[in-house]
């Protein structure tokens, strides 16, 4: 994978953040015209059997662009391998980015550096023993949509989760956020008017933000009111859950994503009643040498950014 990080990105939360890269119009034409093949798990164990009834519940419910069909991984590659023009396909990987970092030793005893340890090999001593360590690690799974191309399938855009088990509330927001972005780029709605941060802010201001409390340790939510001025829930899993699958109105929620243009996580706040992505924030403090948990991206102090135009437009790709 190609790497993408910079050791400045970890250090604030105001980076030029995009969700997910918005297809171009003659690809989302091209999945307009298909039946999309939507790749299932294989059915080794309950969550497998569990995950493909879910899929299909969402998508057939939800799915309202193409016709959609349910194969194995066999039965999709056999029809990439065909070339068959008459499918988009959706399939899903998992992967685990791990970032490293050239470290250098000096091993001269006579030298003012002897034993000290760099990290930029232009600063390296000249007598020293060099290795790679991993700087911190990051695990993510994704879909993505793809086009029969000329000699290999072309990616339309992915959707990055932050969680390998999904449930049907990721399902149906891989659902939306493909919708959105298909139907948007064919229809030719440039991206500056796709994201539009002064009505995000303004729809954020007038809903209720639900947040989940296995999102946060309980000294941040003692601290929420002080951070984030708006209405908001701090609510159960099973309500969250409940908020995302009947669509409430006047509801947004948190969900935490993975960003491939950027190759670390994200976390957004999505309009319960549609789907649409309305706040996009980073996080710091990012601890070299650990692998990190998804739950630890969002923090009570970030929430204002949530309805601060600075930040949002600073976060907002989509211009």
């Amino acid at each position: 994978m190609k790497n993408l990080l910079s050791p400045i990105v970890f250090f604030f939360s105001l980076c030029a953040f995009s969700q997910y890269e918005y297809p171009k119009k003659e690809n989302a034409d091209i999945v307009l015209q298909s039946t999309l093949a939507v790749q299932l798990l294989d059915e080794e164990d309950e969550y497998g059997k569990y995950a493909n009834t879910a899929i299909k519940e969402i998508f057939n419910e939800n799915w309202k662009l193409t016709e959609v069909i349910f194969l194995s991984k066999a039965e999709i590659e056999k029809l990439k391998e065909s070339k068959d023009s008459k499918y988009t396909y959706l399939t899903h990987d998992d992967a685990l980015l791990k970032e490293t970092r050239m470290n250098h030793v000096s091993t001269d005893p006579s030298s003012t550096t002897f034993g000290r340890r760099y990290s930029m090999g232009a600063n390296a001593p000249t007598k020293s023993v060099s290795y790679q360590r991993v700087a911190f690690t990051f695990a993510y799974y994704s879909y993505n949509i793809e086009i029969v191309g000329k000699k290999k399938p072309i990616s339309v855009t992915k959707i990055g989760f932050a969680n390998g088990e999904l449930s049907k509330i990721d399902y149906l927001f891989l659902c939306q956020q493909l919708s959105h972005l298909i139907n948007s780029s064919s229809k030719e709605v440039p991206e500056k008017s796709y994201y539009n941060v002064e009505s995000n802010i303004e729809k954020n201001k007038n809903s209720q933000l639900i947040l989940p409390r296995d999102f946060f340790k309980e000294k941040d939510i003692e601290k929420m009111d002080s951070n984030y001025e708006y209405d908001f829930e701090v609510v159960d899993a099973e309500k969250y859950q409940n908020t995302i699958l009947n669509k409430e109105t006047g509801k947004t929620y948190v969900k935490i994503i993975w960003s491939h243009q950027h190759s670390m996580y994200l976390w957004v706040v999505v309009n319960a009643e549609d789907g649409t992505i309305i706040a996009q924030t980073g996080f710091g403090g990012v601890k070299f040498g650990k692998n990190h948990e998804a739950n630890e991206v969002i923090k009570a102090k970030h929430l204002k950014y949530i309805t601060s135009k600075m930040a949002q437009k600073v976060n907002n790709r989509y211009k």
